[in-house]
């Protein structure tokens, strides 16, 4: 890892190419090279997690949809117009099948979604 001294990258993050990668840490940038996430292995609990992740954000994209949906949830929710509406609904449907095993929450995933 390097530091960044010039202006002209002082304020840049992200990837250039997926090789470079730029971080900022508290007033510093600091450029590396990118991570190899390949001989990564996930645990049964993060794979779960993962795919309870997914399920929420179908949930939330579904819900998101239509004009309609998005006003009725709005209402539901008691959500505040400054408030993320999909962050919401991500989270009312993880926390609604907090306790549930993922094979039931697959299985009526989509009796879940309403009309």
């Amino acid at each position: 890892m390097a530091t960044v001294n010039s202006p002209f990258l002082q304020n840049a993050s992200g990837t250039v190419g997926r090789m470079i990668v730029y971080k900022k840490y508290y007033d510093k940038t600091v450029v590396s090279k990118m991570p190899d996430m390949s001989k990564r292995v996930l645990s049964e609990k993060q794979k779960e997690s993962n795919e309870r992740m997914r399920l929420a954000t179908i949930y939330a994209k579904y819900m998101y949809a239509t004009e309609e949906r998005k006003i009725k949830s709005r209402i539901r929710l008691k959500l505040p117009a400054h408030k993320s509406l999909f962050h919401a609904l991500v989270k009312e449907h993880i926390d609604q099948h907090r306790n549930i095993a993922l094979e039931q929450v697959e299985q009526t995933f989509m009796s879940d979604l309403p009309e």
